[in-house]
Parts: structure tokens; C-alpha cells; sequence
């Protein structure tokens, strides 16, 4: 996930849309049991101005997950926007660095995941989760415990 601002300077542009499809370390996951269940897609708009980058855009990834009332497995689907600064000589901890005319946005995803990876996750908003009674998955059958 790296792109050349040499070579968008050479162009005489100064701003670039960017795509890149890559597959993650689960090391990123903080969901229990979770694991990617496809590659995750970065896109965004480049912007020089002076000697530093702005890019902005979003992060999209699906995880293989486990409900956190039901416990079904399913699809997790999570879009994390950026809008990130990077620079040659940064002045703060908050602008990332790059070097050699290279902008990689490696250390950028993997952060911005892993701040905003979710701690548990529902299969549907209205998820009836299992019966404490009896165990049984409440959104496929009606329990027949006693109530009272």
C-alpha cells in the first residue's frame, strides 16, 4: 500500500485517487473468535500541498464473526473513514511519516483498525439472543421453558 509522490509531481498533478486491496495480520482484530473473511479495501484521494500529503478516504473490511447475544456466525461488515496527514519531517505525533518520496499507508490501516474494531457485534439489531433457560436461539425457535 504504498504510493509514489515522486512520480505525482512528475505528472505536474498534485492529487491522486488511490485503491488498494490488501489481506491483514489478524493481529488487528480485537472482536473474540473474529477473522477476516475477505481482503480489506483502502480508497481514497492523495493531496500535496507544500512538502506534505493529505489523504483522506476509507477503510472497508468484512469479518468472519460470532454474534455477541446469539452466538450464530456471520458477516461483520465495517467502514473506517481517515483524513490523515503525512509528512517528510512531522511536527507532531499525529502526522505519519514518510521518506523517499514514498507515502505508505501500511502503519495508517493498521492503526485506524485497530482503534475502531468493535468489541462485540450483533447479527441483526433486533437479535432475540439464546433463552437463559434452555440455550435454544431465541431468532430460530420459540424456547418452551416455563414462563412465569
Amino acid at each position: 500500500m504504498i504510493i509514489d509522490i515522486k512520480k505525482l509531481k512528475q505528472s505536474g498533478k498534485d492529487e491522486c485517487s488511490f485503491h488498494f486491496e490488501t489481506v491483514l495480520d489478524s493481529d488487528v482484530i480485537t472482536l473474540p473468535g473474529a477473522e477476516f473473511s475477505s481482503p480489506t479495501s483502502v480508497t481514497g484521494v492523495l493531496t500535496l500541498s507544500g512538502k506534505n500529503a493529505y489523504l483522506s478516504g476509507e477503510i472497508a473490511y468484512s469479518l468472519k464473526a460470532q454474534c455477541s447475544r446469539c452466538l450464530s456466525e456471520f458477516i461483520y461488515e465495517g467502514v473506517v473513514p481517515f483524513d490523515e496527514e503525512f509528512s517528510e519531517n512531522p511536527q507532531s505525533d499525529e502526522t505519519y511519516k514518510f521518506s523517499k518520496g514514498l507515502v505508505d499507508l501500511t502503519e495508517m490501516v493498521r492503526e485506524k483498525l485497530i482503534i475502531s474494531m468493535p468489541q462485540a457485534v450483533l447479527c441483526n439489531e433486533d437479535c432475540k439472543g439464546i433463552c437463559p433457560g434452555c440455550g435454544v436461539n431465541l431468532n430460530e425457535t420459540q424456547c418452551k421453558c416455563n414462563k412465569e
